[in-house]
Formats: structure tokens, C-alpha cells, sequence
């Protein structure tokens, strides 16, 4: 899992490091408050690739840290070399409610009454200094008001299609096309998880909530454990989605260069 440096942003600085670093974050906070794997944080500030952060992870994360920092995100997209309208099969939909962007009026309330008096008579100025002031008012409640709502829950609503696609069929087809059997899993929750590669088990303890790990072998790649329905994976290079819902109850999964066979 060695990380590699990208042709495109080896050479640039990150706006979402400098932008971290400016306000005073650690990656540990960023961690806490976004839920982004730390070595995808390390690897999207750093301008690395690392083998299980797929297109479709790193464009989504992408979007997450830079809402959380209050940056632009189509600005953001620019520097790492993304196009700002996302290819259908990769549409990445996160909550407005990781944005933590602090409120702060365009103009002082001193210039706004020396630019307003010359023109509106005293009581008309007035009242409409009273109601900016109680629209600025609402607006911050507003804005405090989603901020408590997120530190309480401590999550970021991740990309849709992480989820909702569900596999219920015993068998899937999806062909290798590098003639290797790679698997990438991310745990939605701790689940005990062994993992053996043409035979031989090189991964057995539970994945913590959160966290991604993937594997390669030449012919077969077996799972088993607890509940690993509720993983979400993805298959020879192919996001997948979760293999079954709550219902469902899966012992092992047999993944080859023809796809992956669900076995209860």
C-alpha cells in the first residue's frame, strides 16, 4: 500500500493543507470531524495515490474536506485536476451540513450608515438598520444552530451510492481486466473480518468503523467473518456497494477474476 505521487500534484502546494494549517487544525480534528480515513487525508494533502482510494473515494473525500474548510469546491476540483461536473457512474452527493464557513458581513455597520444617510431620512435609515440587524441576528442563530447539530452527531453524511446500491444475488459478474483479483473494503461499522489470497490468510482481526483496506492475489480472494453483507466493496477495480441488508446473512464471499460468489 505504498503511496505513489501523482503527475499532477506533486508539484503544487494544497490549498486544503495550507487552508487546515491556517486555521490552526490538526489531521487528527479533521479526522474526528469528517470521518476521512487518515492515510486518504495524508494522501490528498500530499498529492499521493494510494492503491484503495478509487476515483470514486477521492473525488468524494475531496468535496467533503474542502466543505468542511469553507473552500470552493469547484476551485478545489481545479487544483487536483478534477472536472467540476462528476461522470454519472461517480456522482458523489454530500451534505450542506459539513460546511463550518464562519459568517461575516460584507460591510461594517459604521460604512453602512455613512453611505445610507446621505441618501434616506433618519427615521427610514432607522428601521432599516433594525431590520438588517435582525436578519444578521436570525442568520447566525441559523448558521450556530447547524454547527451544535454536527458536533453532536460527530459524522458527515458520506456519497449516496455507497450505500443504496445492495447485491442480493448469490453471484456477480464482474470480469478482471488486468487478469489479477483485487477487492477494496470500507467497514460502515466494526466488523470481524479474515481474509485469505490464494489460500493463504493474510488479514484476520476486526476493521475498525471508518476504515479501508484492500488486497490482491493471482486467482482467488476469500472472505469471511461477521458481518461482511455490510461492507462496502469494491471488486476488480468496480464499485459495488454492500452485499445485503440487515436480513441477510453471509459467511463468506469468493471473489475471482470472473467477479465474486456470496455464500451463506
Amino acid at each position: 500500500m505504498t503511496p505513489q505521487p501523482t503527475d499532477k500534484n506533486k508539484d503544487k502546494p494544497s490549498i486544503l493543507k495550507s487552508t487546515r494549517e491556517a486555521k490552526g487544525f490538526t489531521l487528527e480534528i479533521v479526522h474526528e470531524a469528517t470521518k476521512i480515513p487518515m492515510d486518504a487525508l495524508r494522501a490528498i494533502e500530499e498529492g499521493y495515490s494510494v492503491r484503495i482510494l478509487s476515483p470514486f473515494y477521492y473525488r468524494g473525500f475531496i468535496k467533503i474536506y474542502a466543505e468542511f474548510l469553507g473552500l470552493d469546491v469547484g476551485e478545489t476540483y481545479k487544483q487536483y485536476g478534477l472536472d467540476q461536473t462528476p461522470k454519472p457512474t461517480s456522482s458523489v452527493t454530500v451534505s450542506a451540513k459539513a460546511s463550518r464557513r464562519e459568517v461575516r458581513p460584507n460591510v461594517s455597520l459604521k460604512q453602512t450608515q455613512g453611505a445610507v444617510s446621505s441618501v434616506f431620512k433618519p427615521k427610514t435609515l432607522k428601521f432599516i438598520l433594525k431590520l438588517a440587524g435582525a436578519l444578521l441576528v436570525l442568520l447566525l442563530l441559523f448558521k450556530m444552530g447547524g454547527c451544535i447539530a454536527s458536533h453532536i452527531h460527530k459524522k458527515v453524511v458520506l456519497p449516496k451510492k455507497q450505500v443504496v446500491q445492495v447485491f442480493k444475488h448469490e453471484s456477480v459478474q464482474i470480469p478482471s481486466e488486468d487478469n489479477k483479483v483485487e477487492v477494496a473494503v470500507r467497514a460502515v461499522k466494526d466488523t470481524f473480518l479474515r481474509v485469505k489470497t490464494d489460500g493463504n490468510v493474510v488479514f484476520e482481526t476486526t476493521l475498525r468503523k471508518g476504515s479501508m483496506e484492500s488486497w490482491s492475489a493471482d486467482k482467488r480472494i476469500e472472505l469471511s467473518g461477521r458481518d461482511i453483507e455490510q461492507l462496502d466493496m469494491e471488486v476488480n477495480g468496480k464499485h459495488v456497494g454492500s452485499l445485503g441488508g440487515g436480513e441477510r446473512r453471509i459467511k463468506k464471499v469468493l471473489i475471482t477474476q470472473e467477479g465474486l460468489t456470496v455464500k451463506k
